[in-house]
C-alpha cells in the first residue's frame, strides 16, 4: 500500500466536506420553519406570517444560504482549476464565514421581528445539576496527560519542531473546556405550560452539545498526537500503512462529529417542534436570552459565554495571523 499524496488526501478530505455539506444544506433548507408556522427562527410571529411578509423573510433566508455555498464553490473550483488545491483547507475561513452570516441574520430577525416578545410566566427547576454529570472528568485529565506527552515528544526527540501546529491543537483542545462546564450550567426559565417536556428538552440538548463538544476536542488531540508520532517517529514517516492509520484516525473521528451534529439538529427539529423555542419570549424578571439558530439554552445571551466565545476565538485568530505575519 503507498502512501497517500498530498493531493489525493486533499482530494479525498474535500470530497468528504462537499457531501456533509450538500447534506446540511438539506437540512437547513427549512430551519426557519422548524418549530412550526407560528415561528420563523424561533421568533414567534402571528397568524398568517407566511401568506404575507413571511414568503419575503424565508427567500431571504435561502438566498442567503445559496450565496453562501456559491461562495465556497468557487473558492474549491479556483483553487483546483489553478493547481493550487494546497488550499483547499482554508475553507475552514468558509465555516467562520457561514457562522458569523448565520448569526447575523438570525440577530436581525430577532431585532426586526422579535423585538418585543410576549411575557410569559415561568417555573423553576429544582434539580440540582452537577458538572460531573456531564463532563467527564477521568477523559479530561486523559487528555491532559496525552497533550503533555506529545508535547515532551516534540521538545525532545522532533528534530523539526511545529511550535504553532502544536500550540493551535492544544489551544483548540484545552480551550473547550471552560466553554463545556458553561454548557453544563447553562439553563434557560421554563414555561409553565408543558414545563417537563421544556426539562427534558433542554437537558437532551445540553447533554448532546457537551458530548459534540467533547468529540471535538478529543479530534484536535488525536491530530496532535499525529503530528507528534510523525516528528518524532521514524515509521510514522515512512510506512505507508502507519501513514494512512495516521491519517485515517482524525478523520473517522471528524465523521463522527459530523454525525453528532446532524442528530442534534434531528433532535432540535423533533423533540422541540411544537415548544416554545427559547428566546421567543421574556419572564416577567427578564428578557429572554437570544440563542440564535442554535440550541446552546441561552448561551448566547450569557455575558460569561461571550467572554469565553471571544477569548477562545481570538487566540485562534492571534495564532492565525502570527504564523502569516511573522
Amino acid at each position: 500500500m503507498s502512501a497517500p499524496t498530498q493531493f489525493e488526501l486533499i482530494v479525498f478530505i474535500t470530497t468528504l466536506v462537499i457531501l456533509a455539506l450538500a447534506y446540511s444544506l438539506v437540512f437547513t433548507w427549512n430551519w426557519p420553519l422548524k418549530n412550526g408556522p407560528g415561528f420563523f427562527l424561533g421568533v414567534e410571529v402571528p397568524a398568517g406570517f407566511y401568506e404575507g411578509p413571511g414568503r419575503s423573510w424565508l427567500k431571504g433566508y435561502r438566498a442567503m444560504l445559496v450565496a453562501l455555498y456559491l461562495i465556497l464553490a468557487a473558492f474549491f473550483g479556483a483553487c483546483f482549476a489553478f493547481g493550487r488545491s494546497d488550499l483547499a483547507p482554508l475553507c475552514g475561513f468558509w465555516a467562520l464565514l457561514y457562522t458569523a452570516t448565520i448569526l447575523a441574520f438570525s440577530a436581525w430577525t430577532r431585532h426586526k421581528l422579535g423585538r418585543n416578545p410576549p411575557v410569559r410566566p415561568v417555573a423553576v427547576a429544582l434539580e440540582t445539576r452537577r458538572l460531573g454529570d456531564y463532563i467527564s472528568w477521568p477523559m479530561e485529565a486523559l487528555m491532559v496527560v496525552v497533550i503533555a506527552l506529545c508535547w515532551w515528544l516534540e521538545l525532545h526527540h522532533a528534530s523539526h519542531k511545529e511550535w504553532l501546529n502544536m500550540l493551535t491543537m492544544t489551544w483548540l483542545a484545552l480551550g473547550l473546556l471552560p466553554g463545556k462546564i458553561l454548557l453544563a450550567r447553562s439553563s434557560y426559565p421554563l414555561p409553565v405550560d408543558r414545563t417537563e417536556e421544556h426539562y427534558r428538552y433542554q437537558d437532551a440538548m445540553r447533554r448532546n452539545s457537551v458530548r459534540m463538544w467533547n468529540s471535538i476536542a478529543w479530534f484536535f488531540v488525536i491530530v496532535l498526537a499525529g503530528v507528534a508520532l510523525r516528528d518524532t517517529w521514524t515509521p510514522a514517516r515512512t510506512v505507508p500503512g502507519l501513514r494512512w492509520l495516521l491519517l485515517s484516525v482524525p478523520l473517522v473521528v471528524w465523521a463522527y462529529v459530523i454525525v453528532q451534529a446532524f442528530r442534534r439538529m434531528r433532535l432540535a427539529t423533533t423533540l422541540g417542534r411544537d415548544l416554545l423555542p427559547p428566546g421567543s419570549w421574556t419572564t416577567p424578571f427578564r428578557r429572554a436570552p437570544w440563542i440564535g439558530v442554535g440550541e446552546n439554552c441561552g448561551l448566547w445571551g450569557n455575558r460569561h459565554y461571550l467572554i469565553w466565545f471571544a477569548i477562545w476565538f481570538g487566540g485562534i485568530l492571534a495564532i492565525i495571523l502570527y504564523s502569516q505575519f511573522r
